[in-house]
């Protein structure tokens, strides 16, 4: 799929792309959810479990938070029970929060049209979140486009989250193709470390509100200020 240029440049490409992963706040919708509240309430109650909540930090993502709070609990010899217990605590804490405002989820402009382009072209569409499946289908159902998305992974116990590769290469494996054969598209760092982990290209639009010199910095081969003009980079490449 790639141009001569791509070539030229030594982008690596999917041979024959197969399927597109996206994330989903920022990226095909306007994220609704109260990050800075999402994060307040979990440590919260980190700190109603005797946590020393100096050791966490309200600019820090709710990944590492969380990621820290289970590293901690394990290093003291916790039973699996409990670790399991709090963490699926937290789990219902996030999801409120991510409901509370879901029925206001709008589509980013030229997201939709994106998606229907690369179905008609044959690619499935993945969309990877930390969100919960609620939320994700919501927002999804609400813009109109859950029905153009072929499989969703969300925050769940059985895998660990991006930037881990795990829940990547489980979303490909449900949408029956080869790792090799996909792209992550998103808008945040955070997005583009997991592609890197997952060994596949990352494209990301500036659709979220980190600049484009980090997303270039993380390993971004493009970056697009909207999803139309991401529409027409697909364009070249898949409609020759």
């Amino acid at each position: 799929m790639g141009s001569r240029a791509d070539k030229d440049r030594g982008i690596a490409r999917p041979p024959r792309l197969r399927a597109v992963i996206f994330d989903l706040d920022d990226t095909l919708v306007l994220s609704t959810v109260d990050f800075p509240k999402f994060k307040r309430l979990v440590v919260e109650r980190l700190a109603s479990w005797g946590e020393d909540v100096s050791l966490y930090s309200l600019n820090e993502t709710i990944v590492v938070i969380v990621n820290r709070y289970e590293g901690r609990l394990r290093a003291q010899g916790a039973e699996e029970d409990l670790v399991g217990r709090r963490l699926s605590e937290l789990d219902q804490i996030m999801d409120c929060v991510e409901m509370e405002h879901v029925d206001e989820s709008a589509a980013i402009q030229g997201a939709p049209g994106l998606l229907r382009y690369l179905r008609a072209k044959g690619v499935k569409i993945g969309v990877l979140t930390r969100g919960c499946q609620a939320y994700a289908t919501t927002a999804l159902r609400r813009t109109g486009m859950l029905e153009l998305v072929d499989a969703i992974e969300c925050r769940n116990s059985e895998t660990k989250p991006k930037p881990d590769p795990e829940a990547y290469v489980r979303l490909v494996k449900a949408l029956g193709v080869k790792k090799d054969r996909t792209l992550f598209v998103g808008d945040h760092p955070i997005d583009a470390q997991c592609a890197r982990n997952a060994g596949v290209p990352f494209l990301a639009v500036l659709t979220g509100d980190v600049p484009e010199e980090k997303l270039r910095e993380a390993g971004s081969v493009e970056v697009f200020a909207t999803a139309s003009e991401m529409e027409k980079w697909f364009r070249a490449r898949l409609d020759d």
